[in-house]
């Protein structure tokens, strides 16, 4: 298209029939956004919008998170990473996959037959296999794992 002075230009002679900026339309974007959240959370309930936006329930990612750990032998992954595990009923924090495999098999995490993760089911089984002095253990206790340090009276001597 050329103008008037004979230039090619790619902009219309008639400057007045401007569109809007993108700043303009990604604020009316925004604005429709959280007037159709607000109508929601007034129509629904709020209670009900928070479902949606932040469930109160993660049981199935965490079985399928402890399940990719087994399969792909993370060791790390399953014995030691600390989860938290949100049902209706309870709120489970800094447990691991192992802990809840042994202790809660009610939520359907299997125990992992091919990684070995050396924790003693309890305080007792693991001074029990204590072999020198200042030697570390890991236990459950309860659903979450701790440490013993082998005292020189728990050496067993062969």
């Amino acid at each position: 298209m050329e103008n008037k002075k004979g230039k090619i230009s790619y902009l219309p002679d008639n400057k007045k029939a401007q569109g809007m900026s993108v700043t303009t339309i990604i604020l009316i974007v925004l604005g429709l956004i959280v007037l159709v959240v607000l109508i929601l959370g007034f129509t629904m309930g709020w209670a009900n919008l928070r479902q949606f936006i932040a469930p109160s329930n993660n049981v199935d990612s965490t079985v399928q998170q402890c399940s990719i750990a087994c399969n792909t032998d993370q060791k790390f992954a399953f014995c030691s990473e600390k989860r938290e595990l949100k049902t209706n009923e309870e709120k489970l924090e800094d447990v691991t996959c192992y802990s809840l495999a042994e202790k809660k098999s009610v939520y359907g995490i299997d125990k992992c037959g091919a990684i070995n993760c050396d924790i003693f089911e309890d305080e007792e089984a693991a001074k029990a296999t204590c072999s020198e002095k200042d030697e570390e253990i890991q236990y459950l206790d309860e659903l979450k794992i701790a440490s013993y340090t082998c005292l020189e009276s728990d050496v067993v001597t062969i």
